[in-house]
């Protein structure tokens, strides 16, 4: 049995990102997995559940966390393999006998450092690039689109990649009485299209707003609801925060939120330009919402047949996809039960499999 130690912060926190999402799907899978190795789970907020005793954690509050700190756990705690869900290995960890791996969710950064918000560029490129490149010994991918662009960018080997893919569990799934739920929790009380992630330029919100306007041209009570953060560095977030009409922006909700908001809505339309993955794309078949995807980098991987797969370039054809499920209940009907059988496919069991996997090869 190893000594393996997880970056378990996503645990704790009440508002994630979508990086934080699986992280925290990946480090709630070992719990049911405590048999198989020594864990350690590392915090900057002490828990509030209790854990299994096989489950060593410490937590530390003050600056230098990542630095400092965890280097020195991993010493003191004899670590063989670290876990870390940020592209990101602090450089006194590859001084410590510990395996690194890393869980990458997409590169998408390296064509384009404007789809980082302009705080946070300084850190990826002379943080998080240095790490992928020299201190990460593997790899974990999200989807094949992840992986191959892990071989192509950065020139990994296969080898040293696995991919490990989210799920979803019985929390998601189709609500009978959602519509009534959402209505008194945020008086939605009119069918509306849905939108849910952090607002930045891969996920495309412009063109969306902008074939929106052409949907609300045609049936001026349509409406798009906007759930999670929005970054105001660009001018198509910007446009969320002031406002357009029938657009409603809820901010954050909690996550037992979520389901309702997918079981109620016409469909959720994300025609991202790239997506590592694109959870909500998963949890929202999973509820049976119907799904509009950009036909680029992992949508289709988890997409498949069960959604429209539109070119996320091409503003017309997200409105006509819009357009078409707004006015076809049959097709909506359909795609809701393609996609509850297609979310099937991401299932827990699968993705701890792979992730123990993942881990046995690393620590070759």
């Amino acid at each position: 049995m190893a000594r393996i130690a997880l970056d378990a912060r996503p645990l704790v926190k009440t508002k994630r990102t979508g990086v934080e999402n699986v992280s925290a799907q990946f480090a709630r899978l070992i719990l049911n997995a405590t048999d198989r190795h020594i864990w350690h789970f590392y915090f900057t907020e002490p828990p509030k559940e209790t854990f299994s005793p096989f489950i060593r954690w410490r937590y530390y509050r003050g600056p230098a966390w990542m630095r400092l700190i965890v280097p020195i756990w991993l010493w003191c705690d004899r670590i063989d393999l670290v876990h870390f869900y940020l592209n990101y290995v602090p450089p006194l960890a590859r001084w410590t006998p510990a395996k690194t791996v890393v869980t990458v969710c997409d590169v998408m950064w390296l064509d384009d450092i404007n789809f980082i918000d302009p705080p946070s560029r300084k850190f990826i490129l002379k943080g998080f690039l240095p790490s992928l490149q020299k201190r990460t010994d593997h790899f974990i991918a999200i989807s094949e689109a992840t992986k191959l662009e892990l071989m192509s960018k950065l020139g990994i080997p296969s080898e040293r990649i696995s991919i490990v893919l989210p799920y979803t569990d019985e929390n998601w799934r189709p609500y009978p009485d959602a519509k009534e739920a959402v209505r008194k929790l945020y008086g939605l009380d009119k069918d509306f299209f849905l939108f849910v992630g952090t607002a930045k330029p891969n996920k495309n919100v412009g063109r969306l707003l902008d074939a929106f306007a052409q949907l609300r041209a045609k049936y001026p009570k349509a409406q798009l609801v906007i759930v999670g953060f929005v970054l105001p560095f660009w001018n198509e977030t910007k446009r969320i925060l002031k406002g357009e009409p029938g657009v409603r922006w809820l901010n954050y909700v909690p996550d037992e939120h979520l389901p309702l908001l997918y079981s109620s809505c016409l469909a959720l339309v994300s025609p991202s330009i790239n997506e590592g993955f694109g959870l909500p794309l998963l949890e929202a078949m999973a509820c049976g919402a119907a799904v509009i995807a950009g036909n680029t980098g992992a949508q289709p991987e988890v997409v498949g047949d069960a959604g429209l797969l539109v070119d996320p370039f091409n503003t017309e054809v997200i409105f006509e996809a819009m357009l078409a499920l707004l006015e076809d209940a049959s097709l909506r009907a359909e795609l809701k039960q393609r996609g509850i059988e297609r979310a099937k496919i991401f299932n827990p069991k699968q993705t701890l499999s792979q992730l123990l996997n993942a881990y046995e090869k690393a620590l070759k």
